[in-house]
């Protein structure tokens, strides 16, 4: 968690710098920075970077001031530092809370699998609030579901005060309140030991508890608490009515505004790991036909479960939706998994030997394989998926490169080229970029000599106006691409200053297509073929003339055509100034079931209405054949294979098939 940080968010990196700048001079009414209101991320990254001599200075206002653009590595390996440790150390007393409410095995292989999920490793390496969210919030859970069992007031008092942790992190933590009430009254229910009057104090002490720390640690409280908590929870509500300011990627395109109820459905999909996936369905398989369990544990499960699925249908409600603000519930299901996975080799695999070395062989098997699919991610965590799903159809589905995976790797060839120290680069996430770059870093709509695109803002910004640099790039060929698995995440460009491959064709009266783009290989089946011609008129035109651009098979039979007014539209051909070059871009969808091979582009131009071609003519002057340009031949070729998605589909159905067969044995 300590090692590769990132501070994609800088607001972390000056709240936390403002924020122990604001304590230490007595302002502690300024201390209200946000409605998350993110103040233990802001105590820990604050002082870390005090010690490290991040100071602010007087900004324009008067007021204390540390400009984002100056973070750099250090200052973010410095301020995510304590909030891994922090992280690692909950995960820990996780690991002390589930060997007291679920056993050994159980207890190991939950924490681990809590450890490696890769969805909460990569957001506990960002200087923000989500991975302390729900590190806190998971183990405030566990405690109260063991003062249900165990009915010690020190576990109570331990989950308020992880609970006054979690609110002062952020304002969804207000999940906990009636969370912590239906576990204490399923304890009067269905407990023995407890009554609503013990039920009904340890739900006042929980909540004084978590009021005390709140005050205690959150310095606005100290000088304004009505006026402090107004501030965060009015903010907050406004999250719930306003959606995210710019699109989301959800399901193939860019959806600006909610997007919908399905989002996080979708997010569960792609986030959670094949062996959390599998697991946790035979822990809730076991559960509820197992009936050797003890009913503690199987309630302690069943409220497990309510909290991953109550929380994701709070976060369902609001209008402002992204993967991580789900990342509380993950937890929740990983322990589902790992007391699934102790509970199955346990029933499989104890009959081999009498004693428990088979059953311990198997769950350090499989969480050894876990750490084998996600260590190597390493720090690029958020670019893991569900080995169920698959990488590229989550690609396809949900906005991914949060963190800025794979951008500092693009910077870094920038670093190697001659004199890169004077070179300039635009980019969309030009705080996290600046860090790695030599050079001078931009936004992505500056002039720059070099241009860097992540995959989440071209996806997210695809058809609309800010996409207008990329829809131009994405049509050329770059200097690098970086790819994790099969899947590219950064492009690095040269500025476009005419077209990467040249063409002569000349088509009457005085049209002459001087080159154009097309993006590189690979193409397969289902993508959209990129081109952008480059027009211009040898004289003025009068009339408007018609492109056409045809993609042909092996066999020369047309698969796909666009025809247009050029620029889609916008420069038609009677307004071209003789000289001046028309950038002219087409997108060509290639069908589903077609079959690999090599395809050919050609293109001409045609009068309407009646659709006669306008001649066309090689740069040796000879007319060609239809007045049909061909412009390129590309290949065709077959999608890549994910191998790793059947190989865990298959595992996973022996897994589920297998605990099936000796849960019914085991009822009979």
């Amino acid at each position: 968690r300590a090692g590769g940080p990132i501070a994609r968010p800088r607001r972390g990196h000056t709240r936390s710098a403002e924020f122990i700048h604001d304590v230490g001079r007595g302002a502690s009414g300024e201390t209200v920075t946000s409605e998350h209101p993110g103040v233990p991320t802001m105590w820990l990254s604050g002082i870390a970077l005090r010690i490290a001599g991040v100071t602010p200075q007087p900004g324009p206002d008067g007021k204390a001031y540390v400009d984002p653009e100056s973070l750099t590595v250090r200052e973010s390996t410095i301020g995510v530092f304590p909030l891994a440790l922090v992280i690692a150390g909950v995960i820990t007393l996780m690991y002390g809370l589930l060997l007291r409410l679920f056993g050994p095995l159980a207890a190991f292989s939950a924490a681990l699998l809590v450890a490696l999920d890769p969805f909460f490793l990569a957001n506990s390496k960002v200087l923000h609030v989500d991975g302390l969210l729900a590190a806190f919030m998971t183990a405030s859970a566990l405690s109260v579901l063991l003062f249900t069992r165990t009915r010690r007031t020190r576990w109570v008092i331990l989950s308020g005060v992880l609970g006054g942790l979690a609110l002062l992190t952020k304002s969804p933590a207000l999940f906990l309140l009636p969370y912590t009430a239906l576990c204490l009254g399923l304890g009067v229910l269905f407990g023995h030991q407890m009554g609503w009057r013990r039920a009904l104090q340890a739900g006042l002490a929980w909540l004084g508890v978590a009021c005390f720390v709140y005050f205690a640690l959150y310095p606005a409280m100290w000088v304004d608490p009505i006026g402090t908590l107004q501030t965060v929870y009015s903010r907050a509500a406004l999250r719930v009515i306003w959606p995210h300011p710019s699109p989301l990627y959800f399901l193939g395109q860019p959806v600006a505004g909610d997007p919908g109820p399905t989002y996080y459905l979708v997010t569960w999909g792609c986030k959670l790991t094949a062996l959390a996936s599998a697991f946790a369905l035979v822990a809730l398989l076991y559960a509820a036909i197992d009936r050797d369990r003890p009913r503690g544990e199987r309630a302690s499960l069943g409220l497990l479960l309510a909290f991953a699925v109550f929380f994701t249908l709070q976060m369902t409600l609001g209008a402002k939706k992204m993967p991580r603000y789900l990342l509380p519930a993950f937890p929740a299901v990983d322990i589902l998994a790992g007391v699934g996975l102790a509970w199955w080799a346990s029933r499989v695999f104890a009959p081999v030997t009498p004693s428990r070395a088979a059953p311990i062989a198997v769950i350090a098997a499989a969480l050894l394989l876990q750490g084998a699919l996600v260590l190597p991610r390493h720090p690029y965590y958020g670019a893991r998926f569900n080995e169920l799903v698959g990488a590229r159809t989550s690609i396809w589905a949900l906005s991914t490169q949060w963190q800025g995976e794979g951008l500092d790797i693009a910077a870094r060839t920038l670093n190697r080229l001659p004199h890169a120290d004077d070179e300039t680069a635009g980019s969309h996430m030009p705080t996290l970029f600046r860090q790695y770059f030599v050079g001078e870093t931009v936004e992505v709509s500056d002039p720059a000599a070099w241009y860097a695109f992540g995959i989440n803002n071209s996806m997210r910004n695809d058809g609309t106006e800010d996409s207008v640099p990329w829809d131009l790039y994405r049509r050329r060929a770059p200097l690098t691409t970086v790819r994790f698995g099969s899947v590219p995440y950064a492009w690095v460009y040269h500025v476009a200053s005419g077209p990467q491959q040249p063409a002569a064709f000349s088509f009457d009266p005085g049209i002459q297509l001087v080159g154009y783009d097309i993006a590189p290989p690979p193409y397969q089946a289902g993508q959209v073929l990129r081109l952008q011609l480059y027009w211009q008129a040898l004289e003025p035109l009068e009339k408007d003339y018609t492109v056409f651009v045809h993609l042909l098979d092996g066999a020369g039979q047309l698969i796909a055509q666009q025809d247009n007014f050029p620029g889609r539209g916008t420069r038609p051909t009677s307004r071209w100034e003789p000289g001046t070059t028309v950038m002219d871009p087409y997108d060509l969808d290639l069908p589903e079931d077609l079959a690999p091979g090599d395809l050919t582009v050609t293109l001409g131009l045609y009068r309407w209405p009646d659709n006669s071609r306008l001649p066309a003519y090689s740069a040796e002057g000879a007319r060609l054949p239809n007045d049909l340009a061909t412009l390129a031949i590309v290949p065709l070729t077959p999608a890549p294979r994910e191998p790793g998605v059947w190989i865990a589909r298959t595992l996973a159905a022996v897994v589920l098939v297998s605990a099936v067969v000796v849960g019914r044995k085991r009822r009979r």
